[in-house]
């Protein structure tokens, strides 16, 4: 019973120190996500072409959370009207659903 409350005290200790790593997503593990999320697939829709530009804009280090998350609002909503006109619309909203999850992962205080 000792040991597990000073394996617990220990535990709490190194949370709270921040010796315990931050979990982070690599623009590896983005850009893998992006295209294997889906979304339809069109003649004029491929996931390439939207997930790597947007991994190219993240790759500039935005620095914060709030940074990032203007970095795929403004992304999707560049791509908002051509994408309702060549159906790429769910492309698109997924692409800015794992941008997002992207930045709360690696920017989150």
């Amino acid at each position: 019973m000792r040991c597990l409350i000073l394996s617990c005290l220990i535990l709490s200790c190194l949370a709270g120190s921040g010796c315990v790593s931050k979990q982070t997503m690599s623009l590896s593990s983005f850009r893998g996500l992006c295209l294997a999320s889906g979304g339809e697939k069109t003649s004029s829709c491929f996931s390439m072409d939207i997930c790597y530009p947007l991994a190219d804009l993240l790759e500039k280090e935005p620095g914060s959370l709030g940074r990032c998350l203007d970095i795929c609002r403004d992304y999707a909503a560049s791509l908002a009207q051509g994408s309702v006109m060549n159906q790429c619309a769910s492309m698109v909203n997924m692409a800015q659903n794992q941008c997002i999850k992207y930045c709360r992962i690696n920017y989150e205080p």
